[in-house]
């Protein structure tokens, strides 16, 4: 709270009218008052609390030099503001001891060469004082109403900062916890040396949870940025005069809170914005609403449908072992829709994205043309990727459907989306991937119900199945090693750490099993395809 000096309160008329002389102290004239008390009491110490304007005629003090010195020590101690004495009553001119002492203590004293009404002191001290409060709950109001509006209306970060800067007539600068500048506005200062002061100052202060002050010069008022208990950046205040003013830091603090809640809006209006999207998106997967319908909430969401081609899309990030249940799954799931739609901005590409418990996002991609189709999903996909690894989520695998030119089809190019990446096996890493990346492993998931298909793989590996079963042997992980060499036996040992012989008795016997020779091309296409619609069924693992 702002209150005044002792030497604004000396400039009080009826302090004026009395002739005030300052004796010693001068150089702390700016302690702040905060309340003006009369008394004659020598030990007065006791019953204050600090920050008081002592008023006195000294009529009652022990003019002994030892007296005198006690009397300072111990007003000093309780932290008074300056002590008022008026000649006449007890003393002409004051002692020199009371003056030294005073000074060396470092409390203002100051002499009224004529005398003055004290009561009338304290009522003009007391209403100016509480007038200087009023002020400062008026000024800190009217600021945090200004800065709450300029939040809640969608004013930037760089004009939250601007008008604060300009308001506290002081340089300041938004960083990032790793100290990295966000925006700066510079004043009157030169904008490479403020800079260069803010990177010597962030290195030596840590990031703390309340108003910090690094005394200059130039010194430094630093206030955290965040909510939830998390901080996600701190905004400092260039203070070239020392000691920052009450005023200042409430600048800078409601700032910081406007900061704050213009993030916490962004955050909050991209979350509604997402959670519409997810909820449209899957209304399409249900094929359950007019085309119409969807079209007309999609063209609310601001995503063109009408004449542009799709093409739905998934997105999953590999690393995503947390719960997928609470509040932290929850952010973490909200997030990575955010990230992917921020990637589409980044792209110039218009993407709805929904995201999916799991670690998965899933989208849908709107084109002018088929000629823009590939291009544009390049350009999404490379954007992600780079999403991924600002985020700290480098493994990020893409799948598309093919493109259809209605929403009344968008699920089919979802679906084919989501296809794709449930029969992804053991590939080699691409930016994205479609129906023919995945070959006859794609055909096979998507028949994968087919009882045709059931039968044909259990017709073919049955024999193995049941002496695995019966010997707890594995010779369909042999044969699955072997399939996926392409018949190099070579490697197969190497990969199964078995020696050649080992191997080729285990060959053998499946041959024996199965009563086929490994061979014959026809007889290894017909297993290969056998063990890809075993794995599309869900029975093992794909790999």
């Amino acid at each position: 709270m702002s209150l005044p000096s002792v030497a604004e309160v000396l400039r009080l008329p009826e302090l004026t009218a009395g002739g005030p002389e300052v004796l010693a102290g001068a150089r702390n004239l700016e302690n702040q008052v905060r309340w003006v008390h009369v008394s004659e009491l020598t030990d007065i110490s006791r019953l204050l609390s600090g920050g008081e304007l002592l008023l006195t005629t000294g009529i009652a003090l022990d003019t002994s030099e030892r007296a005198l010195g006690e009397y300072v020590d111990s007003l000093a101690t309780a932290g008074v503001a300056g002590l008022v004495i008026e000649a006449g009553r007890k003393f002409g001119r004051l002692p020199p001891v009371l003056t030294a002492a005073a000074e060396t203590s470092g409390i203002p004293l100051v002499l009224l060469h004529r005398e003055v009404k004290f009561v009338t002191v304290t009522q003009e001290a007391h209403a100016y004082i509480i007038d200087r409060q009023v002020e400062e709950l008026q000024f800190r109001q009217a600021i945090h109403v200004e800065f709450t509006e300029m939040a809640l209306e969608g004013a930037s970060v760089p004009d939250i900062i601007r008008y604060a800067s300009s308001m506290a007539q002081r340089p300041m600068v938004l960083a990032n916890r790793v100290h990295q500048v966000l925006h700066f506005e510079p004043g009157e200062e030169r904008s490479a040396r403020l800079l260069q002061e803010w990177r010597v100052l962030a290195q030596r202060i840590p990031i703390s949870g309340g108003t910090q002050f690094e005394p200059g010069p130039p010194g430094w008022l630093l206030t955290p940025i965040g909510a939830r208990g998390e901080i996600w950046a701190r905004l400092a205040l260039r203070e070239p005069d020392g000691q920052p003013s009450a005023r200042a830091q409430a600048i800078l603090e409601r700032a910081a809170v406007a900061l704050a809640l213009n993030r916490l809006v962004e955050r909050d209006r991209q979350t509604l914005e997402v959670q519409a999207q997810r909820s449209l998106l899957n209304d399409m997967l249900s094929g359950t609403h007019p085309a119409a319908t969807l079209a007309a909430r999609a063209a609310a969401l601001e995503f063109p449908v009408e004449g542009m081609v799709l093409v739905g899309g998934l997105v999953r990030w590999q690393d995503s072992h947390e719960s997928n249940y609470g509040v932290r799954a929850e952010s973490r799931i909200r997030d990575l829709g955010h990230r992917v739609v921020g990637a589409g901005e980044a792209a110039q590409v218009k993407v709805l994205g929904g995201p999916l418990p799991g670690g998965s996002v899933r989208i849908l991609v709107a084109c002018r043309d088929q000629g823009e189709v590939k291009p544009s999903l390049e350009r999404l996909a490379s954007a992600i990727h780079g999403a991924a690894e600002v985020g700290g989520n480098p493994e990020v695998v893409i799948t598309y459907g093919a493109p259809v030119d209605s929403i009344r089809y968008a699920r089919w190019t979802l679906d084919e989306a989501q296809q794709v990446m449930d029969s992804l096996g053991d590939h080699a890493p691409k930016d994205f991937y479609q129906l023919p990346d995945v070959h006859v492993r794609g055909l096979l998931h998507l028949l994968r119900t087919d009882e045709r298909v059931m039968t044909f793989w259990e017709r073919e590996l049955q024999p193995l199945i049941e002496v695995d079963v019966r010997e707890e042997s594995d010779l369909l992980g042999v044969l699955q090693v072997f399939l996926g060499h392409a018949g190099n036996k070579a490697s197969t040992a190497a990969e199964l750490g078995l020696s050649r012989p080992t191997l080729y008795a285990r060959l053998d016997r499946i041959e024996h099993l199965l009563g086929l020779r490994l061979s014959d091309v026809e007889s290894v296409l017909s297993l290969h395809v056998a063990m890809l619609a075993r794995q599309a069924s869900g029975s093992v693992p794909a790999v």
